[in-house]
């Protein structure tokens, strides 16, 4: 298993943990962001590509990383 040391600004974590709470770990955010990273990685390779929106459905933006943009998808 691969191990990953990262150092990250205190007031990164900080911003995490005042939208998710004082319980939420480091660990527990670069968890999450791998997982999230994976799930863009796999729906790129598939030819998608991941928009968000506001609460009413309307004023879409793409996701744009470098990495992402290298993917070329299967068929």
């Amino acid at each position: 298993m691969a191990e990953i040391r990262l150092q990250i600004p205190d007031e990164v974590i900080a911003n995490f943990q005042d939208k998710l709470g004082d319980r939420t770990k480091p660990t527990d955010i670069a968890r999450d962001a791998i997982t999230l990273y994976s799930w863009a990685v796999n729906e790129t390779a598939k030819g998608r590509f991941l928009l968000t929106a506001n609460s009413e459905g309307t004023g879409f933006t793409k996701l744009a990383m470098p990495s992402l943009e290298s993917i070329k998808p299967k068929p």
